[in-house]
């Protein structure tokens, strides 16, 4: 059998040229096309370190907008666009070196970016007005007056318990009383997590009430570091009542501040199961993390997961009559869910009861999942 000629040198030559030009190409157009996304994200960009948001101003129109969060401090970080004190959009847990995206629906003014941190400055947000932009969506509330009218009366009500509640708490810590201080935080803290959905609306008074030490630049020490985390750590971690009291009298102005503004404020719609999925997700964040290193989830945050499953609770009940009319099949789930959690949870908030720590971080995944998927079903915009 004759074989073929072997190619010459010169078309070898030819070959790899053409081979080495047509990569060049492919780069070129690569790199024109990460040129272009640069260029069109530049104003959405914002990269958060360790002092603060750079840049410090964003400038973006009105209607959809998506932002990019980079984190590039040494820490987990949070991002939100704030009105006033109001919380409007918030992206939690970036993790160092990452970046996610959330994208907002504005309506032309200044609004507040935190950066990172709640000890470092914030930044601003201006949002011009855009003809060309679709007008920004307004909430169609008749179908939640009923809905929102109760929830209303619920939120005035354990606000009430919460106050009363905060202050057993400073008079147990003001009598030098460990045992008791012990008893009246777990009863305080299961009301403020029934109300974690509608304090989350008010940045400073969330800040104040729930903030981690990991959230500021001296952790412990920091003295922004107050509220519940931070008599946590006195009360549980280091077993004392000491320096205390001033701390437990600012949760308590804290807890009527937050009763006064739940009687007068108006809930967004979408907020409610919106708002669910993100107080559990926080909880995830912190205490469901599938690296953590123990078999069962501590008291405290079990105590926690109780609070934040009954506020959901309440909230899957308001929304229940809408739910049967346009998803039956998601009303089903989501009762499955939320029945699932509250079975999983022990009815114990002390230590050694044997809780079963990925059952209730997978529970709790699910349920909020399944809030997530709420406001699409009822065609509420953000």
């Amino acid at each position: 059998m004759s074989q073929s000629p072997a190619p010459s040198p010169r078309l070898l030559k030819l070959g790899v040229l053409a081979a080495t030009v047509a990569m060049l190409a492919a780069l070129g157009l690569f790199a024109l096309t990460l040129d272009a996304r640069d260029r069109t994200d530049a104003g959405t960009r914002l990269v958060v370190t360790a002092e603060g948001c750079r840049p410090e101003t964003l400038n973006v129109p009105a209607g959809d907008t998506t932002f990019t969060i980079v984190n590039a401090s040494d820490r987990a970080i949070e991002w939100e666009i704030l009105d006033g004190v109001m919380v409007l959009e918030e992206r939690e847990n970036i993790a160092p070196g990452l970046h996610q995206p959330l994208t907002a629906r504005l309506a032309p003014g200044d609004y507040t970016m935190t950066c990172g941190l709640l000890s470092n400055p914030r930044g601003t947000l201006h949002v011009t007005a855009n003809d060309e932009a679709a007008p920004v969506a307004r909430l169609a509330r008749q179908d939640f007056i009923g809905a929102l009218a109760e929830y209303k009366v619920y939120l005035t009500l354990q606000g009430r318990r919460l106050t009363d509640a905060a202050d057993t708490l400073h008079q147990a810590i003001a009598a030098g009383d460990l045992g008791s201080a012990r008893a009246a935080y777990r009863r305080a803290r299961l009301i403020d997590q029934r109300l974690a959905m509608a304090t989350g609306l008010f940045s400073d008074l969330d800040q104040r009430l729930n903030a981690r030490a990991s959230d500021f630049a001296r952790r412990e020490n920091d003295p922004q570091f107050v509220g519940f985390q931070r008599l946590a750590h006195s009360l549980f971690t280091a077993g004392s009542t000491e320096g205390l009291a001033p701390v437990a009298a600012q949760l308590g102005e804290d807890a009527r501040t937050l009763t006064t503004r739940l009687r007068q404020a108006s809930i967004p719609p979408a907020r409610l199961a919106d708002g669910s999925a993100r107080a559990l997700q926080v909880w995830l964040d912190h205490s469901g993390d599938p690296g953590a290193d123990q078999s069962a989830l501590d008291a405290r945050e079990r105590l926690d997961l109780r609070g934040l499953t009954q506020g959901a609770d309440k909230i899957v009940a308001l929304l229940d009559p809408l739910l049967k009319r346009r998803a039956p099949p998601l009303r089903q789930r989501l009762h499955d869910a939320l029945d699932t959690l509250e079975k999983a949870l022990p009815d114990s908030t002390t230590a050694g009861d044997g809780a079963d720590r990925d059952a209730l971080v997978a529970d709790t995944r699910a349920l909020a999942d399944t809030l997530q998927e709420l406001n699409p079903a009822l065609a509420l915009n953000g």
